[in-house]
């Protein structure tokens, strides 16, 4: 690895770290700040009930005191002050305050200048003259009454101060929880990335050799096991893939020798034949026969990725089935004939298909090749076009050697060669570039075959709309 991409992989690292911290440490934080506002909440609220009863009770044992014609000259019993520190009284002009004994040094002239309306949990107030900084203060104001306000006070001792506490220990927490933050997600990370260690390993030990397949039984969690099983499926499939291609090659390796070999023969017959200009012009269309040959067979390993990877061009045109069944037999009676074979054509002549002429006169030339080619002396080949509502069926049938059952499924293959088919000459290339075409075309194409009796393969190409108007007029 390039000292650029480490540079970019440890940055990405570093990212994902520092993200990853981030979001803990911040989920922390506001699980901590949410701690802390409900704290809050509550020792306020719980303030607040002690003010509201200790008005309420001031207020039920002093009935006489505040609903009576004068508030001057009455006697309040301080235990009905409760826990309370002082009660201011206001009606109209007149105001009465009312304090414990042990609210010393409070200049109760400030105290009684307080806005009556005044209401709030934890206030700070300057209510002594000697007072250097603010006392913390509780207060609640209420109007039982028509032009009477009744306003309760007490000190904060503990609650206060408890809460500056708890606020400093939650700073202090939210630093913690940072480095808590950090642990975690190294932690985190390294156990995230133990399975893929030990999956590495394993990949590593199938790579030398030590190991076929990678073994799932100590895996615990079902989602490993499925990437295991999967993993194992990609491993088969590429020594599959493997085997069949060094296959493929060692044919291609052999269908090439040939014409290499009498390629290189005439070549060395050219130069040998000095100035003898007949057997050079020979020689040279020897070579160019040769040449020919080999490009034909590069040109249909083209074809054929070309059709497989879906990138194929098709020329779609109204094609009279019959007359290209009919050429197409026309072009292979020599071939026939050399071969002892008969082939015979069925078809009717008023119906069209939709194809790319060029590539499906080669699959059916293709078909028609194998039928002859692989046929017993004195063979029948049959060729059959057939008009149906939805689509058109052509079938080859051939009384040849057949195609046993461990093949049947493998014909469809890139450069599959049955072990009967190996004396005749090809790159077993057709019947792969045949599929591929076929399916371009919307259609389907089928093999059934009995060893040592025939076989038959079976093509349905879907009708196109102009193929339909055409059979419409033809009935009409």
């Amino acid at each position: 690895m390039s000292s650029e991409k480490l540079k970019l992989f440890y940055r990405s690292r570093v990212r994902f770290f520092c993200s990853v911290v981030a979001i803990l440490w911040l989920l922390q934080t506001c699980f901590l700040g949410a701690l802390l506002l409900l704290v809050k909440q509550n020792l306020r609220q719980g303030v607040e009930d002690d003010l509201r009863h200790g008005m309420s009770f001031f207020v039920s044992k002093n009935h006489r005191l505040l609903y009576g014609p004068q508030i001057f000259g009455a006697v309040v019993d301080e235990k009905s002050l409760g826990n309370l520190d002082f009660v201011r009284i206001i009606r109209g002009d007149e105001q009465l305050l009312f304090s414990t004994s042990t609210l010393n040094g409070v200049d109760f002239t400030m105290l009684s200048q307080i806005d009556p309306s005044l209401s709030g949990v934890w206030l700070p107030l300057t209510i002594r003259p000697d007072q250097t900084g603010d006392e913390i203060w509780n207060i609640s104001a209420a109007t039982p009454a028509e032009n009477l306000i009744v306003q309760v006070g007490s000190r904060d001792h503990h609650l206060f101060e408890l809460y500056q506490r708890m606020k400093h220990y939650t700073m202090g927490a939210i630093v913690v929880a940072l480095v808590v933050a950090v642990i975690i997600t190294q932690l985190g990370l390294k156990l995230s990335l133990l399975p893929l260690n030990r999956l590495a390993n394993r990949l590593a030990s199938i790579k030398d050799g030590a190991d076929d397949l990678l073994d799932d039984s100590s895996v615990v969690l079902q989602e490993q096991r499925q990437v295991f099983h999967q993993l194992n499926e990609i491993i088969l499939q590429n020594r599959k893939l493997v085997n069949e291609m060094q296959a493929s090659l060692d044919n291609v390796a052999h269908d090439l020798r040939t014409p290499m070999t009498r390629l290189r023969s005439v070549a060395e017959y050219g130069i040998q034949a000095g100035e003898d200009h007949e057997k050079l012009r020979e020689a040279l269309a020897d070579c160019l026969e040769e040449t020919e040959r080999v490009l034909a067979m590069l040109n249909t390993m083209m074809n054929v990725a070309e059709a497989e990877s879906g990138t194929m061009q098709l020329a779609i045109e109204p094609v009279r089935l019959c007359e290209m069944l009919r050429d197409i037999v026309e072009l292979y009676e020599y071939a026939a004939e050399e071969a002892t074979v008969t082939v015979d054509m069925a078809c009717d002549e008023r119906f069209m298909i939709s194809v790319d002429r060029t590539r499906f006169s080669q699959v059916i030339a293709n078909l028609l090749d194998n039928a002859i080619k692989y046929n017993k002396a004195n063979g029948r080949v049959t060729v059959t076009g057939r008009d149906h509502d939805e689509f058109t069926e052509i079938v080859f049938e051939d009384s040849g050697i057949g195609v046993s059952e461990q093949e049947k499924y493998r014909i469809w293959d890139r450069l599959y060669r049955g072990d009967r088919s190996r004396t005749k000459p090809g790159l077993g290339l057709g019947l792969n570039y045949v599929n591929a075409v076929v399916k371009a075309h919307g259609g389907t194409i089928t093999m059934g075959s009995v060893l040592n009796e025939g076989t038959t393969f079976t093509i349905r190409l879907p009708k196109s709309a102009d193929a339909m108007e055409w059979d419409q007029i033809t009935t009409s």
